[in-house]
């Protein structure tokens, strides 16, 4: 019988399907069955569909939804949701300081998940270790440093008196709409740049290569923006493709990424080659942010693809956050108009003339501080998750053991409106950050960290709010603002960051006698 068997003709080709079909399904059922009621994150709660695979988690990014998502998850489940087989989602503000802060015991810091920055090819500052992340950290620290500050100053008022100069001139004294989104483009090419680290920072452009794009002079975008827009796009794609089985992975890739990608990396490339190059060949006359960096380099320390990409990471990663913050604010205050009278009446009271705007006066305005607070929390410029995997042993976030290899973060976005952590968390009120009303006493305002948290935190928050504060105190002092806008402009998808649309402003020239 035996011989019968191996001597047999080979098996018909449509059995071989069907056994094949019979065993993928066998083995797909046993693999949800296995994730939803004997896997060791089985016990949180979330929704099912999110259990069994990461399929769920990779439709809500392909439809820039994901932190939208978090958020309406949050609202239903807790603070703690289980959004994929092996990952958690977590929006107290607990947890943000025990995933991302430095760890107990001198445990090691939390490991980023890869599938987040797949696309970086070399470490840089995104994706570097914990050791080559604070070499870097210490390289850039100067530029960020209250003295950097100081000295940088005089550049930046310098920016922010030409942006006004050209909303004036562009918006016909106030009787033609301007796109300010593109403008707010324009001054973070000509004059601002930005490290979006998922916490992100903020330099200058001509303070990082010694020369800018020009946008504000010419009154045009750089094609870098487009250009930092598209890989942006990709980067989002590239962490879909991450969560797909990889079966999926090249028909979606085929599907989603433009047939001329090639060209326009290649033209990133290009660019990001040129200014670097710039940099080296002619050093600024005014303390920079890549001085360090390109020591480092020059001492063999740094390759030149390191520093190129480094550079990128402080110029074009963030080159949309600020401006993303501006938009936000200016399409917040326009749409609640007490608050905007309120930041009106503190403002022009405050300075008789546009020269007392200083980096120094601007602190004293209470209100004006609390309306940057309120306007990165409701709409936070990077409101994605930034996993992080459990040790080896697992680790206590938040009261509840979680295994070790599990991937945990923070939806920035969920945390920031979060009943748990905020009263009215949708609704935006500068006032909760004044004190001036005592619902608000409750707040956990720690919950609210739009720059992230930590050793891997945003390394330009302070200039990141230097920036914020000079350009709003200038545009509200300078404008009385009409909006344009039809709808909600804040509802827009989020690949990485938010993907915002022109915002269209009258800006009327305020009359002083």
């Amino acid at each position: 019988m035996a011989s019968s068997i191996l001597t047999a003709g080979p098996m018909n080709p449509a059995v071989l399907i069907v056994v094949a079909v019979l065993s993928a399904v066998i083995f797909c059922c046993v693999t949800f069955i296995w994730n939803l009621y004997f896997h060791p994150l089985s016990k949180f709660p979330g929704p099912k569909i999110a259990a069994v695979s990461h399929l769920w988690y990779a439709y809500v990014m392909h439809r820039g939804v994901a932190p939208i998502e978090m958020s309406k998850l949050h609202k239903r489940y807790g603070p703690v949701v289980r959004v994929a087989p092996d990952e958690l989602s977590f929006s107290s503000a607990v947890a943000v300081k025990e995933i991302y802060g430095y760890q107990k015991g001198g445990r090691p810091e939390l490991v980023k998940d890869k599938k987040y920055h797949k696309f970086v090819s070399e470490p840089i500052l995104i994706n570097a270790d914990r050791e080559y992340h604070g070499i870097l950290r210490k390289l850039l620290s100067h530029g960020f440093s209250e003295s950097g500050l100081r000295a940088q100053e005089a550049v930046i008022q310098e920016h922010v008196s030409m942006l006004m100069l050209r909303l004036r001139e562009h918006g016909h004294e106030g009787q033609v709409a301007v796109d300010v989104t593109r403008w707010y483009n324009c001054i973070y090419l000509h004059g601002f740049e930005y490290v979006l680290h998922w916490p992100h920072a903020y330099p200058l452009i001509n303070l990082a290569y010694g020369q800018s794009f020009g946008c504000l002079a010419s009154s045009s975008i750089h094609p870098y923006i487009e250009l930092v827009l598209h890989l942006v796009k990709l980067a989002s794609t590239k962490q879909v493709m991450e969560r797909l089985p990889t079966i999926m992975k090249i028909p979606y890739a085929l599907w989603r990424v433009p047939k001329d990608v090639r060209a326009k990396v290649a033209e990133m490339k290009a660019l990001s080659n040129a200014k670097v190059n710039y940099r080296m060949e002619n050093p600024p006359p005014i303390p920079d942010f890549m001085a360090k960096l390109v020591e480092a380099h020059r001492e063999g320390k740094m390759t030149f693809n390191q520093l190129v990409g480094n550079s990128n990471v402080i110029l074009g990663a963030g080159s949309e956050t600020t401006a993303t913050a501006l938009a936000g604010l200016t399409f917040l205050l326009m749409t609640h108009p007490h608050a905007l009278n309120k930041l009106t009446r503190e403002l022009r009271e405050q300075f008789s003339s546009a020269e007392e705007i200083t980096a120094v006066a601007v602190n004293k305005c209470k209100y004006l501080l609390a309306i940057i607070e309120e306007g990165l929390r409701v709409y936070p410029p990077s409101p994605a998750t930034h996993p992080r995997y459990t040790p080896p042993g697992g680790i206590t976030i938040d009261d509840n053991f979680v295994p070790g290899n599990m991937a945990v973060g923070v939806t920035i976005l969920a945390a920031c409106v979060h009943e748990d952590n905020f009263m009215d968390g949708d609704k935006f009120i500068p006032e909760r950050w004044t004190g001036e009303d005592s619902r608000f006493d409750g707040d956990n305002k720690q919950g609210s960290q739009p720059f992230s948290y930590g050793p891997r935190n945003c390394a330009g928050r302070n200039l990141a709010y230097l920036e914020l504060k000079l350009i709003i105190a200038s545009l509200v002092w300078h404008f009385d603002l009409e909006n344009c806008h039809e709808g909600d402009w804040m509802d827009q998808k989020i690949y990485m960051v938010w993907q915002k649309g022109p915002l269209m402003v009258k800006l009327k020239p305020v009359k002083r006698s």
